[in-house]
């Protein structure tokens, strides 16, 4: 799975890189991923999952998924 973030939510990942790839045994919720990576859930707006919005409170993903997570606020 490769997770990018967008903004600031850069800052909470492992190096402050916008991408990382995890090598997941089993599908996971995606609130999980986060919370082990250290993103903040109450940082987190907007889910593209393979090029789809969606409700990432709810989302489960697989070793082939390509995650964006985005903040509510994305520069100015």
């Amino acid at each position: 799975m490769i997770l990018s973030t967008g903004g600031y939510l850069t800052f909470y990942m492992p190096g402050k890189r916008t991408d990382l790839e995890l090598d997941l045994t089993e599908p996971m919720s995606l609130q999980s991923i986060l919370t082990e990576v250290g993103i903040p859930l109450e940082e987190v707006y907007l889910v593209v999952i393979n090029e789809k919005i969606v409700d990432w409170s709810e989302a489960v993903v697989v070793n082939q998924d390509r995650v964006k997570v985005y903040s509510p606020i994305d520069g100015g």
